[in-house]
């Protein structure tokens, strides 16, 4: 079971579909944040078989868009809302506003992988609650691929130190977004993953090297990069769990 991996392909299909692209943020964060997407995508490929898989991505929908591209998967988004969704069915994308604060379970036992990256530290309600959700849309041995900053992670250690504010207020959403309300040691997120019913979670602290973009932090980051060394310093936890 497997993929190759075609580094060429990824990097064309990364700058003309996702930093060219209509999504949520600036155009400079997607450069910068390249590595997340092209580390999850390597774990993918080197799960997935080579017969073309259904696959969501709950969240922005680069992911979904980028497995489409590279490997001919059938690919679907959702997402709260937003111009993106626009954007992913002009490009054969098809899309659904999900929730996942409210009740509803739009999907069941329709997807053999989900990716949910960067989502799950923005919600304010337990973690498990939402991993349900995302368990019952896989089919039998369909699988999760998730990341979230990593709880003690170098910076959020910094902020405490200098009393700066770390999480967003933690309250219900109304007509925006929030930041981080909450975010997962690698502890805490296999004991959500497993309350939600997933079997076997395997969860890896992982350093994905991009730059802040204050330069005061950036000095900080070189300086204290070092310190990576150490797996309970790196900034985020990739998760692979299956139904």
């Amino acid at each position: 079971m497997g993929r190759s991996w075609n580094e060429s392909l990824f990097e064309s299909s990364f700058n003309e579909l996702i930093v060219a692209g209509t999504f949520n943020e600036a155009e400079e964060y997607y450069p910068r944040y390249k590595s997340r997407y092209k580390d999850l995508l390597v774990r993918y490929a080197q799960m997935a078989p080579e017969a073309h898989q259904d696959v969501l991505d709950v969240g922005g929908g680069q992911f979904a868009l980028l497995c489409h591209a590279i490997w001919g998967d059938r690919a679907c988004a959702a997402d709260i809302g937003g111009r993106h969704l626009a954007y992913l069915n002009s490009q054969g994308i098809p899309t659904i506003t999900w929730n996942l604060c409210a009740a509803g379970q739009p999907f069941e036992s329709r997807f053999d992988f989900i990716f949910f990256s960067e989502v799950i530290e923005h919600l304010p309600i337990p973690g498990h609650i939402v991993l349900e959700r995302l368990r019952l849309a896989l089919r039998e041995n369909g699988m999760l691929v998730c990341s979230t900053p990593n709880l003690y992670r170098l910076r959020n250690i910094v902020y405490m130190i200098l009393g700066k504010q770390i999480f967003d207020y933690f309250r219900m959403p109304t007509d925006r977004g929030l930041g981080h309300v909450l975010e997962y040691s690698e502890d805490h997120l296999r004991w959500q993953l497993l309350t939600a019913g997933f079997r076997n979670p395997k969860i890896a602290l992982v350093q994905m090297h991009h730059s802040p973009t204050n330069i005061v932090f950036r000095l900080m980051y070189w300086l204290g990069s070092p310190l990576f060394i150490v797996p309970r310093y790196r900034d985020n936890l990739v998760a692979i769990a299956s139904r």
